[in-house]
């Protein structure tokens, strides 16, 4: 669904949009786990420079590439099945004035639309949990990146056994069941299967309180959005409590959870 206007909005597009439509619709920067640490763990153990050429795999709206950009000056191609999503990467590209260096396409990262060894990397984050035939997705990453190429990756892993409620809770919120097997030995199997691990961190996460997170999401849908910041007080009010039914579970999750940085090598 694609909403250009601000007019067209109503309390049941709000409420019946999908997750990556919603979140492309407030323009809001789908992050990889840990945001800007991320972005600059891997620029140094990763290497990336103005001289590297990055495939932003499932980009939302291009966040991690766009970084990188700014930063370090590197260039970026960029894919997701999201439309909503990618337009909104192509013009955060456009005022950035990226000229021709941070492109942005619909496509599935199971059938790349690209040459064997495009890439020097491949920004990951956890973006292989979300795909569903992943082990495709990883030969095509694979395929695309160059002789000793690199995959970026924040991901997210259970440290501890979570019940099956909240596992629901999280799949009525985002419309996507994590899999409690997602352990970081299961990481560790799956990457290695085409790449060799170079460099990894480790964090455990926390929860927010519920008074914390109601804050936190009211401040960023009233004040700190640039969207819904001048959308009218009831359309902001269907706005907060959506990001609040989202944002509930999976803060609760987050004391299940921990947070892996790693930069793996191809074989």
């Amino acid at each position: 669904m694609t909403i250009k206007h601000a007019e067209e909005l109503t309390e049941e597009v709000i409420l019946n949009m999908n997750y990556p439509d919603f979140v492309a619709l407030m323009q809001q920067d789908n992050t990889p786990p840990g945001a800007e640490y991320t972005i600059d763990y891997w620029i140094k153990h990763g290497c990336i420079n103005k001289k590297s050429h990055l495939l932003d795999l499932a980009c939302s709206t291009g966040f991690s590439s766009r970084e990188c950009f700014k930063k370090e000056g590197a260039s970026a191609e960029g894919i997701d099945i999201s439309e909503s999503a990618v337009m909104v990467a192509n013009e955060k590209a456009k005022k950035l004035k990226a000229n021709n260096l941070l492109k942005y396409y619909v496509a599935d990262a199971c059938d790349l639309p690209f040459e064997d060894n495009s890439f020097t990397h491949v920004l990951g984050g956890c973006n292989f949990a979300f795909i569903q035939n992943r082990l495709i997705a990883l030969n095509e990453t694979h395929r695309c990146l160059n002789h000793m190429g690199s995959m970026c990756i924040s991901n997210f892993y259970y440290r501890r056994k979570i019940s099956d409620k909240l596992i629901n809770d999280v799949y009525n919120a985002i419309n996507f069941r994590p899999n409690p097997l997602w352990t970081l030995e299961f990481w560790h199997q799956f990457f290695s299967e085409r790449f060799t691990l170079v460099s990894e961190e480790n964090h455990e996460m926390e929860s927010q309180s519920e008074d914390e997170l109601k804050a936190d999401i009211y401040d960023y849908i009233f004040n700190r959005n640039e969207f819904t910041k001048g959308l009218n007080g009831s359309l902001q009010n269907v706005f907060f409590e959506r990001f609040l039914k989202i944002r509930r579970p999976l803060n609760i999750q987050r004391d299940y959870q921990g947070v892996t940085l790693q930069i793996w090598r191809k074989k």
